[in-house]
């Protein structure tokens, strides 16, 4: 089913309903699924999230629709990570450990902070000494909101760290030691040098970073634990973490396995040369008038010394270039209809077009400035060359993924 028509229906689903919304499965992935929970907290978190509620009906389909492929796919990724062991290897358990400990840590200090209040007594001053000021009321509620918790944070992990029974064994740091040294105990808690600095040769002559490292990671490992017993509970983001570590992971590997070595690049960038050709960029002007007649007396007013962004302000019928003056910005050779470029590639800098007319209107344009076309060698485009190839590759891998964990849309059930 077409992206569009899948958004689209999904986008009806939703607008009918009028309803909060409820963890129900959208589409079901191999032995996995996507939940209109997770598509919703997808689209709060893009990047169009904030102008999403003024868009017209068919775009706001069209993202919706395009947001759920991307987690089908994404899921899939997942069940082919699963499927492949990649998520029993002890890289991955480790990073999800990490990851838990870390997060817990994360929520018991927000946990402490909000147990924090500013005395009524303290409040009243406040406002009564910065009146009219509430910029400078804010600063000061929050300074002394930090000083409070920078004192509580201190003194809670000192109360941890003497409940814990910490005992460190730095001196160990030395040109024996170890994968399987102990740098640390706790109670029923241990940190190996290999759990801070996986073994790749000679140790470091410098053992601070790895002091520091073992100590911060004693203060996470206890706060993790009182986030626990404060009944803190972090599973499902932990969740949504492994799937998308597992997703990246496989894609790593895969990528390991197209580009094994520079040479792989070397030889697609000399069997498709034209990933070094860098098209002419022009700074453009532009007017768009609503009729020819128009066009031909606003271009002998330019030709007569007036400017075009100031006749685009006020009389262009392109939203954009009205909004701007007439400042397109820079735009790159073939980025704009058929017409206007055979003219660009002729029209001196700084000289107003002839009349050009396209779908959109009758055009007059200007090129400002202009950054010649040209061709770079490999090592200047390496990471470009690199990402095409990989884009190249990921389009028929995803497809054999898919193949294997098909989607069953479960959508139509809705409508």
């Amino acid at each position: 089913m077409p992206i569009k028509k899948i958004g689209l229906l999904f986008w009806l689903a939703c607008t009918i309903s009028g309803a909060a919304v409820a963890d129900t499965v959208l589409v079901k992935v191999g032995n996995g699924q996507v939940t209109e929970q997770q598509l919703e907290k997808a689209m709060s978190a893009a990047p169009f999230a904030s102008q999403f509620p003024a868009m017209d009906e068919k775009d706001q389909a069209y993202l919706r629709g395009d947001m759920l492929m991307r987690l089908a796919r994404s899921e899939a990724l997942y069940q082919e990570a699963v499927a492949s062991g990649m998520t029993e290897t002890q890289t991955y358990r480790q990073e999800m450990s990490n990851f838990r400990t870390s997060l817990l840590a994360q929520r018991y200090l927000t946990h402490l902070r909000d147990q924090i209040s500013i005395p009524a007594a303290l409040e009243s001053r406040l406002k009564d000494d910065l009146k009219g000021n509430g910029d400078a009321l804010m600063a000061a509620r929050a300074a002394y909101i930090a000083r409070q918790f920078k004192n509580l944070k201190e003194s809670r992990i000192a109360e941890l760290k003497q409940q814990a029974r910490i005992k460190t064994y730095f001196e160990r740091l030395d040109k024996n030691t170890k994968a399987d040294t102990v740098l640390a105990e706790a109670t029923g808690y241990t940190i190996k040098y290999a759990d801070l600095m996986p073994p790749q040769g000679a140790v470091s002559t410098d053992p601070q970073p790895i002091k520091d490292k073992v100590n911060e990671w004693l203060e996470l490992m206890l706060l993790a634990r009182a986030a626990v017993a404060e009944g803190i509970d972090v599973e499902t983001q932990v969740a949504d973490y492994g799937h998308y570590l597992g997703a990246k992971m496989l894609l790593a590997a895969q990528e390991r396995q197209w580009i094994p070595d520079d040479k792989t690049l070397l030889d697609y960038f000399h069997k498709h040369p034209e990933i070094g050709y860098i098209p002419e960029r022009r700074q453009i002007g532009q007017l768009v008038a609503a009729t020819r007649e128009q066009a031909e007396a606003l271009r002998r007013r330019i030709q007569a010394g007036e400017s075009l962004f100031k006749l685009a302000a006020e009389y262009s019928i392109d939203p954009y270039g009205r909004e701007h003056a007439g400042d397109m910005g820079w735009l790159q050779e073939g980025s704009g209809f058929d017409a206007v470029e055979q003219v660009l590639k002729i029209l001196p800098n700084n000289q107003v077009s002839d009349i050009i007319q396209t779908p959109r209107g009758w055009h007059l344009v200007m090129i400002v400035n202009r950054k010649p076309a040209e061709r770079k060698e490999f090592a200047g485009i390496k990471d470009r060359v690199k990402q095409t190839l990989i884009a190249e590759k990921m389009t028929a891998y995803l497809e054999q993924v898919m193949a294997r964990h098909p989607l069953d849309w479960q959508i139509k059930d809705r409508i």
